[in-house]
């Protein structure tokens, strides 16, 4: 009888169990796919769903191991590194060599997005170890090589870098595989820090030859390394075509605007050394504004984002506090209502029932005035959120103050330090520097002391003037009295745009003496800027627009920023601006500033 029990229950046990390694199966093909879409909440979201349903130890490490990667994605580095130790020590529970592997590589890389570096070389040495006793995953191997040539290179190591890199091309082959690509692309440019501009544009054109016809986005970002290496090998013809085509297959998958503003800047650098001083000019002009696009792009998603958690987590608050009081209402009418019917049952002693309505009655008022406590404290809240909104909006204003003075200092000290100016590059880095100092110290401030103002504006202007081979003459002004008034403060960085508008717009594409006067005074109870320069004036300065054909933010950003700080102190900020004339000719422009 036990004999035929088993027989009869032998197939249905198998049936299940191997249904539910269909379902295991199903599951991990799911979550790859979440993160081959790039789908981080949904891939978030599944993770969290079988995580919750007791999972096996396979299905526990795929849903950390994909759970780290949907926190990388959501830029969360020390969330991704917690959920990747949580698989790592899965993958060894499981004693499952190719698992531990990929858990090593996930920490090391999530450490390095984190700045960890430390326990990111740790990670390295280890998975590097077990790759190499392990033998059977080339790949994994290969990927440890890489990733220990990453940290020779972090700590300029350049022959321990090189020797990491062939390391692992030689355990590859003939074989074609994205590690392939990538070892090909860190030994490149490890031999083009080194001078060895040729054979690094050989491994680039190597990579080009090996990837996929449809994979146009690598295929653009190759093509624009291989320009750099033809570049500096002073093949400036090939170099510019290598940049154009690049271009032009970015365009076609996406137009991703980091490529677009290296492609820009490049070919800017090529141009110049073939003595095409105007494509030059053109190409820079082109990344300035594609670099504008790529910021304000930032700094919309960020705001939003900021934003939707915000509302999300007060929505959440008010949801959870709305069934509180719910609830407690339910049970208060609940207990009422059978107060209600027991005076009824009882309606002969009617003094009871009396008595029994009266505090009916009473409660009745106790609740509307709880009603309308909460009804003001609700007002309450959702002036305090209009104010934070307010906030939030100027910050982020502020933050995005035209950003073209970090971006051409940058380039300054590139171009000092290419063309072997080592004390004058140095001397500018040291400006730079402190200016970035200040913008820091400025940018979490609403209002500064007028003197710190002056002493940012100096030295941006310090900055700017050493950018003109014949030179720039300003003069920051300021009335004593003004001076004299400790408690004084002005808006931050508001006054920063309109001078670099004169100095790109208006003096810039000037021949000959260039001026610039920047004076603060008082005019009533107002505190007025003025900023006045001889440029060539409004109309014939350059136009500046974004890809899309979208104007320049700069001054409209400005003027929004003065808006909410009208708001904000009940005044009128506004800005004026007066184009100069002299015997019929334009002779510059002046603007003056309301800073309140």
């Amino acid at each position: 009888m036990r004999r035929l029990l088993l027989v009869v229950l032998a197939p249905l046990l198998w049936h299940g169990a191997y249904c539910q390694a269909d379902r295991a199966s199903d599951d991990i093909q799911r979550l790859k796919e979440l993160r081959a879409g790039d789908q981080h909440d949904a891939l978030e979201s599944e993770a969290k769903r079988l995580l919750a349903t007791t999972p096996t130890e396979e299905i526990f490490y795929e849903a950390e191991y994909h759970w780290a990667f949907a926190r990388s994605g959501k830029d969360d580095p020390l969330g991704a590194v917690q959920h990747a130790q949580e698989a790592l020590l899965a993958a060894r529970e499981l004693a499952d060599t190719s698992r531990i592997l990929g858990s090593l590589y996930q920490l090391t890389k999530f450490n390095v997005e984190g700045r960890h570096y430390e326990e990111a070389d740790r990670f390295r040495r280890e998975h590097l170890v077990l790759a190499r006793a392990y033998g059977r995953d080339t790949i994994q191997h290969a990927l440890a090589l890489n990733s220990m040539g990453s940290m020779y290179s972090r700590i300029e190591r350049p022959d321990s870098e090189e020797y990491c890199y062939r390391e692992g091309l030689k355990l590859l082959g003939d074989r074609k595989h994205l590690v392939k690509h990538a070892l090909l692309g860190n030994l490149a440019s490890t031999l083009s820090a080194r001078g060895e501009h040729t054979e690094a544009a050989q491994l680039h054109e190597q990579v080009l030859a090996e990837l996929d016809s449809t994979d146009l986005p690598n295929k653009a970002w190759t093509l624009s390394n291989l320009g750099r290496s033809l570049m500096y090998a002073k093949r400036y013809d090939e170099a510019i075509a290598a940049f154009d085509t690049g271009d032009s297959l970015n365009a076609a998958s996406g137009n991703a605007l980091d490529l677009a503003i290296d492609l820009a800047e490049l070919r800017a650098e090529c141009l110049e050394a073939m003595g095409n001083i105007t494509g030059a000019y053109t190409m820079i002009r082109r990344a300035r504004d594609l670099q504008d696009t790529l910021f304000d792009r930032s700094m919309n998603e960020q705001y939003l984002e900021l934003e939707k958690r915000f509302e999300t987590q007060l929505k959440e608050e008010e949801i959870a506090r709305l069934d509180s009081e719910a609830r407690e209402r339910e049970e208060r009418l609940r207990v009422r209502n059978v107060q209600l019917y027991g005076s009824l049952a009882i309606a002969v002693l009617a003094l009871g029932a009396v008595v029994l309505v009266w505090r009916n009655l009473r409660q009745k008022r106790r609740y509307s005035a709880t009603l309308e406590k909460l009804n003001a404290e609700l007002s309450e809240q959702k002036s305090r959120i209009e104010e934070i909104n307010r906030l939030l909006q100027l910050k982020v204003l502020r933050t995005q103050m035209n950003p073209h003075f970090i971006y051409n200092s940058l380039n300054a000290i590139h171009n000092l330090v290419r063309k072997g100016e080592a004390a004058a590059a140095s001397a500018y880095l040291d400006g730079f520097a402190r200016l970035l100092r200040m913008v820091l110290d400025h940018s979490v401030k609403e209002r500064v002391p007028l003197a710190e103002e002056i002493a940012f504006l100096r030295q941006y202007l310090k900055l700017e003037a050493m950018r003109f081979e014949d030179g720039l003459d300003f003069v920051v002004d300021v009335d004593r009295a003004l001076l004299d008034d400790e408690d004084l403060l002005v808006p931050t960085l508001l006054v920063q745009p309109f001078l670099e508008n004169a100095v790109w717009h208006g003096l810039a594409p000037k021949q000959g003496e260039k001026k610039l006067i920047v004076r603060f005074a008082m005019r009533g109870e107002q505190v007025i800027c003025t900023v006045e320069d001889n440029g060539v004036g409004r109309n014939a300065a350059p136009k500046r627009s974004h890809p899309d054909g979208s104007a320049s933010l700069g001054l409209q950003l400005t003027n929004e920023r003065l808006q909410l700080l009208a708001f904000k102190l009940g005044d009128t900020g506004r800005v004026t601006f007066t184009d100069l004339v002299e015997d019929g000719v334009p002779a510059g422009t002046r603007v003056e500033v309301v800073l309140g």
